[in-house]
């Protein structure tokens, strides 16, 4: 992930400037406070569908992979049968933060999928809530997985589906009217570059059974949504594509153009907008 920096001033006709000399958009550690306020409640309600199909973990050690600030935890608060000993970790020192704020008795440690400082068979389940599409070397990250867990042990894993739906549509059409025709896909490819293909319950399956996991097993789910115009658009402003508009146009033309999307959201589905993303909720174990 990047660190914050100053932004460039770009006007809308001309968008080549590179990605990597605009790294500092993909940073977590900027929107550390936005992300609370605004998906908290999001990333919980998936960590419940995730953790209402993994093993039981009473008793059981827990490393949550990518812990955000804390989603997974956060959703097993209160459940008498939660792991006795729970750790997060995380690349960004912002989101680290956020999650020690929020849960005081979570361990959090600085570190990196696809170099876990942690010991052999040192915990019995991890969890990555929507964390491997942000893996280019998916397959090594998981490996580490492996490495880490237990015998037997196992790993709950969820991962976004494809947006197909009107608001996905309109608010990628208006996106890239204002910063390049191939913005969404440029923006995926850097910040989540395998989203693509943890999309496919068949491909989180492969990828499991490849790492070498004994068992694996994927299935669908969704996530229902029902917002304002204004949320919904808050909500876009968090995601790569936003991220990237805002810092590629500055602030001023930002705003503008949050201006001209909330028109046109309103014009076409009224004051409130409702929609379905799909997730793909995936358990492999180890013998």
């Amino acid at each position: 992930m990047g660190h914050g920096g100053s932004q460039p001033e770009c006007r809308a006709p001309d968008r080549r400037l590179t990605f990597a000399a605009m790294a500092d958009w993909r940073s977590y550690d900027t929107i550390a406070d936005a992300y609370e306020r605004i998906w908290a409640a999001r990333f919980e309600a998936v960590a419940r569908q995730l953790l209402a199909v993994a093993p039981p973990v009473g008793g059981s050690r827990l490393l949550d992979l990518g812990t955000g600030i804390g989603a997974v935890a956060s959703a097993l608060g209160g459940k008498a049968r939660s792991p006795r000993t729970i750790v997060g970790c995380d690349l960004s020192l912002a989101m680290l933060s956020k999650a020690r704020h929020r849960l005081p008795d979570l361990r959090l440690v600085v570190a990196d999928v696809v170099r876990l400082p942690f010991r052999d068979a040192s915990f019995d389940l991890a969890t990555a809530n929507c964390v491997l599409s942000h893996l280019a070397d998916y397959h090594r990250g998981l490996t580490e997985v492996v490495r880490i867990l237990a015998r037997p042990g196992a790993f709950a894993a969820s991962s976004w589906g494809p947006s197909t739906d009107p608001c996905a549509a309109a608010w990628k059409q208006l996106l890239e009217a204002a910063v390049g025709a191939d913005t969404a896909q440029r923006t995926a490819d850097t910040v989540v570059p395998s989203e693509g293909y943890f999309s496919s319950p068949e491909n989180v399956r492969t990828a499991l059974l490849e790492a070498g996991f004994t068992t694996a097993r994927a299935v669908s789910a969704e996530l229902a949504h029902d917002c304002s115009v204004d949320e919904y658009l808050a909500d876009r402003e968090l995601g790569a594509g936003g991220r990237f508009g805002r810092h590629a146009l500055g602030d001023a033309e930002w705003r503008r153009f949050l201006g001209t999307a909330r028109d046109e959201f309103a014009r076409r589905f009224g004051d409130r907008v409702s929609y379905s993303r799909p997730l793909v909720l995936a358990i492999g174990t180890l013998g």
